[in-house]
């Protein structure tokens, strides 16, 4: 973004948000990027003035979870979300169509199926892609992100056979001959010898992954799974004054089984939590414990229906122990992904084991914390862990979990009101590309309990929009020490905001999946591809 330093700007006939509600038609003033309460300034004193004419003006969201190179990546590949294919036929002919379009051994990516709202009730296999593709290697990625298909040019190319042994926390589904079915679950993604992408395409994606937030009002965007080419992306974004959004990265310490390059090269050089400025700024460590509950890989307490699998767990306790003591020595605070029982008790375990003091003053997270017990609520509310839960899954996901849970166990997943009550700051999340980045289908999940099937999940888990919205904005802001300078419209916060035509108390609920805010500003400037 551009310098405009010591820049004032006035927008007028703005009804802003309250937290509650919105205000009559009023002055926001900004100066050097900041809310300011100059009472004096007029028309003819500040640099710009903005006439929103009665619109809405609310906080910029802050996205507590999500993956914006991923996001980015997936906006290049093909498009299996549910919204765009219904059935594996649909699949096959958008690879085909690829297969016609990229040249011989260029391999072919797609992102987003999910055999739940397919018309065969399966997953693609990779006989299915084989016929598509031409001889060319395929990989497409499920929508949780935790397994993948891939063809048999992909196996090939990758060396992997019957004789191939599982990674540990991961493994390749197989027939009864024991040859790889194509499914790739977990740590096994990581075998697959896809090439690597170049310091172009991550700029390219990234680019892409900034226009869909900024597209959805968020202003502010955690990544949980930076690598080392993600933080150099972000900082030349940073460096060109291309970076609209403010990122808080939080370094992926483990990739999936092991210590990975980039935190090991951010203990070297004395990198940390807190390292960078107010538009690029590290968090912390964040760790994968289990998979995803679509996928039946989340390590769940009880099988899931229908099977006798209960999931993965990456790692043995003592092995993810060393691992946190090494982050925490090295001044980060960690983020642990956790879906299912198992996991959420094996990462509350090894906090445990921590300083006391470290783990209360930090602001510690688990991540996605889908099916936690009450022991477990205790220990977060105990020790000030923040559940950052991915409530959009309810919406987007929400029919795969009545599946693989059953009806009863589903009524558990991503309790808000829970959350609330036991006092637990709980900040909502897309996880996108997982799920849409639209914080509004998130909002609508806490406060219905409905899946895009429009099956009610519970009644019991709902909270309010009041509370949705904050569960986006200054709680999420919370998990970055930032709940008073983002996620809000006070005096001194950044200048980060967005105008929605229409006042969403106002709104019946299905109508909230539908918003999209008209401008969207960050530090006074706007940014939105109107600008």
């Amino acid at each position: 973004m551009t310098n405009r330093a010591g820049e004032r700007v006035m927008v007028k006939n703005a009804r802003i948000f309250s937290g509650s509600g919105f205000s009559q038609p009023t002055t926001l003033n900004v100066f050097n990027g900041l809310i300011s309460t100059d009472e004096a300034a007029t028309e003819a004193t500040v640099d710009t003035v903005v006439d929103l004419e009665g619109r809405y003006l609310m906080p910029g969201f802050v996205e507590s979870h999500a993956h914006p190179g991923q996001l980015g990546m997936s906006l290049r590949q093909l498009d299996l979300r549910p919204s765009n294919v219904s059935s594996i036929e649909d699949i096959v002919q958008l690879v085909a169509e690829e297969a016609q379009r990229l040249g011989p051994g260029e391999w072919i990516r797609g992102v987003g199926w999910d055999e739940t709202y397919l018309a065969e009730g399966r997953g693609p296999t990779k006989e299915d892609l084989d016929a598509a593709a031409a001889g060319r290697p395929v990989m497409l990625t499920r929508t949780c992100h935790h397994m993948r298909v891939v063809n048999s040019a992909a196996l090939e190319l990758s060396g992997i056979s019957a004789e191939t042994p599982d990674p540990e926390g991961g493994r390749f589904v197989r027939d009864a001959q024991d040859e790889p079915t194509g499914l790739v679950q977990e740590a096994a993604m990581d075998l697959i010898a896809a090439p690597a992408y170049t310091g172009e395409d991550f700029d390219e994606a990234f680019a892409l992954a900034q226009e869909a937030f900024v597209s959805w009002g968020v202003t502010t965007t955690h990544d949980l799974s930076t690598t080392a080419d993600h933080l150099r992306c972000y900082t030349r974004a940073n460096s060109r004054g291309d970076l609209k959004i403010r990122m808080r990265p939080w370094l992926w310490a483990l990739d999936q089984s092991a210590m990975s390059g980039v935190l090991t090269h951010a203990l070297n050089t004395g990198i940390s939590s807190g390292f960078g400025d107010d538009r690029l700024r590290i968090q912390g460590a964040k760790f994968t414990l289990d998979g995803s509950v679509g996928g039946r890989t989340a390590a769940v307490c009880c099988a899931f229906e229908g099977t006798d699998d209960t999931g993965l767990l990456y790692l043995e306790d003592e092995e993810f122990l060393g691992h946190l003591k090494r982050a925490v020595e090295g001044g980060f605070r960690l983020a642990i992904h956790g879906i299912g029982e198992r996991a959420i008790d094996q990462a509350l375990k090894a906090l445990s084991k921590l300083d006391p003091e470290f783990v209360a003053n930090n602001r510690n997270r688990i991540e996605h914390c889908a099916l936690p017990t009450e022991k477990h609520l205790k220990q977060m509310k105990e020790q000030n862990i923040i559940a950052a839960s991915s409530i959009a899954f309810i919406y987007h996901l929400g029919d795969s979990y009545l599946k693989a849970l059953g009806p009863e166990r589903v009524k558990r997943a991503y309790p808000q009101r829970t959350f609330a009550d036991y006092g637990i700051i709980a900040p909502g999340n897309s996880d996108t590309p997982v799920t849409n980045g639209n914080p509004w289908e998130g909002i609508y999940a806490a406060v219905t309990r409905t899946t895009v099937s429009g099956t009610v999940l519970d009644t019991e888990q709902n909270i309010t929009l009041e509370e949705a919205i904050r569960a986006y904005t200054t709680d999420a802001a919370y998990t970055s020490y930032e709940e008073q300078t983002l996620g809000t419209l006070t005096p001194g916060a950044h200048a980060d905001f967005q105008v929605l035509e229409q006042n969403p108390f106002e709104c019946q609920p299905e109508q909230w999946l539908k918003l999209r805010p008209t401008a969207v500003y960050s530090a006074g400037q706007r940014i939105d591809s109107q600008s």
